[in-house]
């Protein structure tokens, strides 16, 4: 019974989300109704929370890690972040720090992190190349996953989607040629990095705690 409740509650998120999803219409983006993914991946991220985390923080992490899933699916197919799960994500958060589950200053220091730096460095590069690079939607998901992770994590992460990012774009011009305009979508990439070094971290802690004293 502990196991059915979560699984349940994946499911029906995943729903949720799917119908917002298609509620939106971005750009006339639509997930069949049919198409039962992200009700499984939400599935299996309800049930690993509260299979290995306090309540709390399995309730905080089910809620942003299924809601930055359907945030990197729509920008995979549409290069653009539903502003509506920003401020969905935001209040989750805000509710945490208010309750006392995530801490102002780690919040704090993560958005520096995960949004501050990157916006200053999207500006610089628009002035020196007159490319954006990354968008005002990926710094809107820095601050998500800034305040979430904390600035440790978070630095992490902004490597992993960077490395995870390029690999990709080499990948994809080796099959279809090198074009130094080509665009992916970098929220899948955080997406993707955040909820994976969240994971990696519960298991082995160490690791960041040996690159916070490094």
């Amino acid at each position: 019974m502990i196991s059915v409740l979560p699984l349940i509650s994946g499911i029906v998120w995943g729903y949720v989300l799917k119908h917002a999803i298609n509620w939106l219409n971005i750009d006339d983006f639509q997930l069949s109704v049919s198409n039962p993914v992200l009700e499984i991946i939400c599935s299996f991220l309800f049930l690993w929370s509260f299979s290995e985390l306090v309540t709390p923080d399995a309730i905080i992490f089910s809620l942003i890690s299924s809601t930055l899933c359907a945030i990197a699916i729509v920008d995979l197919f549409t290069m653009q972040i539903p502003l509506l799960f920003i401020l969905d994500s935001l209040f989750v958060l805000l509710v945490s720090i208010l309750l006392g589950y995530i801490t102002w200053p780690s919040a704090l220091w993560g958005i520096f992190v995960g949004a501050v730096i990157p916006a200053a460095i999207m500006i610089l590069t628009s002035l020196v190349t007159k490319r954006q690079g990354m968008g005002y939607g990926d710094i809107q998901l820095g601050i998500i996953l800034g305040a979430w992770l904390g600035p440790v994590r978070m630095a992490v992460t902004l490597f992993s989607a960077s490395l995870l990012s390029l690999i990709t774009w080499v990948v994809i011009s080796i099959f279809k040629g090198f074009d130094t305009k080509r665009a992916l979508p970098f929220a899948p990439f955080l997406s993707v990095s955040g909820i994976g070094l969240y994971i990696v971290n519960f298991y082995y802690p160490e690791l960041f705690q040996l690159a916070l004293l490094g």
